[in-house]
């Protein structure tokens, strides 16, 4: 199963287990903050799913390097990001699995919340919201990954090694304005906090590594 199902699977029977029913008369509020709940889950799965990406791409572009540079250093580089970016992806797969949520904005639980029937309702739709438009945008990032790479197969040498530093070191400064994008969102989460505290100094760590090496290497 994909990283992007099992948060998307784990949301929904979160969403599912919440309360037992409510009122007639607070049938429109239930649904409103159901649907407030689901849609703040939804940005965060999302969130979490950018991150699984950075992740996977990281990895196979380093797998593309051991296979093709010759360069002790670049190739030293590469086995540090597979092995960085797999932990990375191993704990936020655990995160996500955890049995507390940790990947939800709000706290789901029946006691806080008791959202049921109308809620429940509300909840789904929430979770459903910007969907589409969300799975497209990440198919097309996928896709143009596998374009990229498929690029750089034709690249040896000094060429393949500058432009493998090369997106490293553009991909990390984009996971680094993710991550303080994170930060900043999710706070009040102390589990995905601290995931991202813990992950910020790598990611800031590969990106001037890259950036140092493509200097020696005349990149």
């Amino acid at each position: 199963m994909s990283m992007r199902r099992l948060l998307w699977g784990a949301g929904v029977l979160a969403v599912i287990g919440m309360g037992a029913g409510c009122a007639h008369d607070e049938a429109k509020q239930a649904h409103s903050q159901g649907e407030k709940v689901g849609e703040a889950f939804a940005q965060k799965t999302r969130f979490a799913d950018q991150l699984s990406l950075f992740n996977q791409k990281q990895i196979s572009l380093a797998q593309l390097a051991l296979q093709k540079s010759t360069n002790p250093e670049v190739r030293t580089f590469a086995q540090d990001l597979i092995r960085d970016h797999q932990k990375s992806q191993d704990d936020l797969e655990t995160l996500a699995d955890s049995k507390t949520m940790a990947l939800a904005t709000v706290n789901l639980s029946t006691e806080d919340l008791a959202i049921g029937g109308a809620g429940l309702e509300g909840a789904s739709q929430g979770v459903e919201k910007g969907k589409e438009k969300y799975d497209k945008k990440f198919d097309e990032q996928e896709a143009a990954f596998r374009e990229l790479r498929d690029s750089m197969q034709g690249l040896s040498g000094h060429e393949f090694d500058k432009a493998f530093l090369g997106q490293v070191k553009e991909a990390q400064q984009d996971a680094e304005k993710l991550i303080d994008k994170g930060l900043k969102n999710y706070s009040d989460d102390t589990s995905l906090a601290l995931f991202l505290s813990r992950t910020s100094p790598v990611v800031n760590s590969h990106q001037q590594r890259a950036e140092v090496l493509k200097g020696l290497i005349g990149g």
